[in-house]
């Protein structure tokens, strides 16, 4: 009958209203719809007006993520009802419309009675697109059983994670990447690779984040973890297995009544990841070629990682929720990196060779303490929201190399650091007339990383500090048509660094102002047009800041620029969104300019090792760059059954700027950066459902050409797949995932300069098979997205 229900609405609705000719006059029906016990609104609460008369639907329509609603009926009597996911109907006390109305708040009960029903009246999309950010529903990708936030990140539409584990955006690095909209040190690059993808609920890309987002955050990828919705003790429990040398758990529990919600995330897993490298360098003095070198490397790579959180929700009052959590994460690695070295003369003639050995022991124990604050006031909007996060982090690094080679130096030293971080976020909103909201914000972050590198012969610590404060106001105001919102942002950074062993101390300032502006209009109910722009920044981080050289082969070395000054960049995007039942339609337009640029210069140190010379690479600012890209986000559903969710990017720069760099032997290099590179890529997500059978998804990606001033990266495709099978009427499910099917995931990169030229070719070994069971008892099986014409009546920023 539901299904009945649904389907009358969608065909019959937008003929009654645009085909008929019809005199009645039509009214605005609004409101807001809020969840009884926490009082949040309720995002695609379904809103519907039958006839009186023959129980027809007429009209209906969903709400938006604030939970308000705007339906245009026509003079008539008619039943009015509300329904939602898991809850009760509520039949309103509404007969004849004959004027503009607005509701109210509307409050929905939860019907526990109805959590074990089967029937499915619609489902979320994997993929939403919504007015300022792109929305991926986790549950909905197949291949999330057994995966962690790193591989489900590659299923995004513009989202891309290369086989170095570097994510980027629109063909953009740096990106800010958040939990439950906090930085957190479980989002860097390790950490991320141990939250399991069973333990997230949804994740937001956002590509031109607002004035209430740190001025770092050129673009932000937001993960939110599950907390729970259902009443009473419910749950899951997953295990997983694969090929090669994988294994892992996950356990969620949940138990939430009418004045709190526990919820707990458990995880562990094995793995033991190997990467092949390949590298062929050639090196020229004057012209003349002088020697060779040929090197292998097999990493061979071992995590044993557990990650827990645990956390209640406290319903205080109606209006007031407090909210508590503790994450934890214990990542154990060990790795060994074995290389060989073919050292050669003019002629090729072999001179030496060496086998190095390195081992890297890594324990990283990350605690995180959270408590966000809540309270809504009697006047309608009006929010007050604080939150304060505290952040431990310590990492403890053991490194041994062996040299076969005599000439070589052995070399034993550990790399200790602890981070302590205490950010604090307090904000206020407040609606004045005419559809306008007023939000003032305050925001700090304290935080401090003692490092100390010792070995055999001495010990060096740096003591890095960096205070944030900053505050920051947003006016935003919506109509029927348009929305529009003006902000701006004060940051104050202190950034101290203390070079104990060299008695040389670092003080920096940035104070900044960072605008920004948004405006979007309404062309219809299914097309809208979007503009942004905002200004943002990128300062220097530790890794690029510490001075010690980290060595990648006794040849190749890296060192950071304690002088590096912070990247400026202006931010402007124009996007159209047509949304439609069948089809959803996102091409968009970004343009940065960018001052002060992190270019990362390899360049010859003027040593000799056995007859080669020694590169090194830091990192500088060079010059300016305009980064031009146009990106087209496209979903298609065929039908129930079969859905296509592709990407296209294309992405330009022209960058200016020349580097002086005087090395070791007091040579002066001279670098031009002074160029133009084009590239992009291709996705494309396919879903097919057999109702009964089994669900099955291909992810694809093609990665084009990418040409820098001194490095080529070649191109590349990718592909991953997933399979599963759901059993026990809906309570269990198996699954079985392939990663990087046709073993293609690779760096194929030339790097090139006056006096040398070096091949590499970097990928992995094995792909990955995982196979996942996982059984829930008493979780919801409902999960309900009924799709009408009028996608979302107001926008939300």
């Amino acid at each position: 009958m539901r299904r009945l229900l649904l389907l009358t609405l969608m065909v019959f609705t937008p003929i009654l209203i645009f085909s008929q000719k019809n005199n009645n006059p039509t009214y605005t029906i609004t409101g807001k719809i809020i969840d009884a016990i926490s009082k949040k609104p309720l995002e695609d609460a379904t809103i519907i007006f039958k006839s009186i008369d023959s129980n027809h639907v007429k009209f209906g329509g969903i709400t938006n993520q604030k939970g308000n609603f705007s339906i245009d009926v026509e003079k008539e009597i008619y039943s009015v009802s509300v329904e939602f996911i898991s809850y009760e109907t509520k039949y309103l006390n509404i007969s004849e419309i004959t004027r503009n109305l607005n509701l109210g708040i509307i409050e929905m009960e939860l019907d526990t009675e109805i959590l074990g029903e089967v029937e499915i009246v619609g489902e979320k999309k994997a993929v939403e697109f919504k007015p300022n950010k792109i929305v991926f529903n986790v549950e909905k990708d197949i291949s999330s059983a057994g995966s962690t936030a790193t591989d489900i990140l590659n299923n995004i539409p513009s989202v891309s994670v290369d086989p170095d584990g570097e994510i980027t955006l629109r063909g953009q690095g740096n990106v800010t990447v958040m939990i439950n909209g906090k930085i957190s040190s479980m989002t860097k690059s390790e950490a991320l690779k141990s939250i399991p993808a069973g333990s997230i609920e949804k994740i937001e890309v956002l590509a031109n984040p607002g004035a209430k987002y740190k001025a770092s955050a050129s673009s932000i990828i937001n993960i939110i973890l599950k907390k729970g919705k259902d009443e009473g003790l419910n749950g899951s429990i997953t295990a997983t297995g694969g090929y090669k040398d994988y294994s892992g758990g996950l356990i969620t529990l949940n138990n939430k009544s009418k004045k709190i919600n526990f919820f707990t995330n458990v995880s562990y897993f094995h793995r033991n990841p190997i990467k092949m490298a390949k590298y062929d360098n050639e090196y020229f003095q004057n012209g003349t070629t002088t020697a060779f070198l040929k090197e292998n490397s097999e990493i061979d790579s071992k995590d044993n990682v557990f990650y827990s959180t645990i956390g209640a929700e406290f319903y205080l009052t109606p209006k007031t929720t407090l909210t508590t959590s503790v994450n934890y994460s214990n990542i154990n690695n060990d790795s060994q990196t074995l290389t060989t070295s073919d050292f050669f003369d003019a002629s090729k003639t072999k001179t030496s060779d060496n086998t190095r050995n390195y081992f890297r022991k890594l324990d990283d124990e990350i605690v995180e303490l959270v408590v966000d604050f809540e309270h809504n006031f009697n006047k309608e909007g009006q929010k007050l929201t604080s939150s304060v996060t505290y952040t431990n982090d310590k990492e403890n690094y053991n490194n041994t190399v062996v040299n076969t080679n005599s000439n070589f130096i052995n070399e034993e030293f550990t790399e200790n650091n602890k981070l302590e971080n205490t950010i604090i976020d307090v904000q206020f909103a407040n609606p004045i007339k005419n559809n306008s909201t007023i939000t003032v914000g305050y925001n700090a972050e304290i935080g401090k990383i003692p490092f100390i590198h010792s070995d055999l012969l001495t010990s060096k610590e740096i003591n890095y500090a960096e205070d944030t404060h900053a505050a920051f106001l947003d006016f935003e105001h919506e109509s029927e048509k348009t929305y529009y919102g003006i902000g701006v942002r004060a940051e104050f950074v202190t950034l101290k660094v203390d070079y104990n062993y060299l008695t040389v101390k670092q003080n920096k300032h940035f104070d900044n102002l960072f605008p920004s502006a948004a405006f979007v209009y309404s062309i219809s109910d299914t097309k809208r047009v979007r503009l942004f722009y905002s200004r943002r920044t990128q300062r220097p981080g530790f890794y690029q800041l510490q001075p010690f050289e980290q060595k990648f082969s006794e040849t190749s070395s890296f060192k950071g620029n304690e002088n590096l000054d912070p990247i400026e960049l202006d931010n402007f995007s124009l996007s159209y969104v047509y949304n439609g039942n069948k089809i959803i339609f996102s091409p968009s337009f970004t343009f940065q300019k960018w001052n002060n640029v992190f270019e990362y210069a390899t360049y010859d140190t003027g040593e000799l090792v056995n007859g080669v010379n020694k590169i090194m690479t830091t990192p500088f600012n060079v010059g300016a760059l305009d980064y031009y890209n146009l990106n087209l986000s496209t979903t298609y559903k065929v039908s129930k059954a079969l859905n296509f969710t592709s990407n296209i990017e294309f992405s330009r720069i022209d960058q200016t700027g020349t580097l002086e760099i005087i090395n070791n032997s007091n040579q002066t290099i001279q670098k031009d950066y002074n160029h133009a590179d084009s590239n992009g890529s291709f996705s494309l997500l396919t879903q097919l459902k057999i109702p009964k059978l089994f669900d099955f998804q291909v992810n694809a990606k093609h990665y084009l050409i990418s040409k820098g001033a001194y490095s080529t990266r070649k191109a590349y495709t990718y592909a991953s797949a997933a399979i599963n099978k759901d059993l026990f009427n809906k309570d269990a499910s198996i699954s079985l995932t392939v990663d990087d099917i046709f073993k293609s995931s690779k760096t194929d990169r030339d790097r090139f300069d006056t006096n040398y030229f070096s091949k590499s070719l970097i990928e992995n070994r094995y792909r990955t098979i995982l196979l996942s069971f996982t059984y829930r008892f008493n979780q919801s099986k409902k999960d309900r997205k009924i799709d009408f014409e009028k996608k979302e009546i107001k926008p939300n920023y």
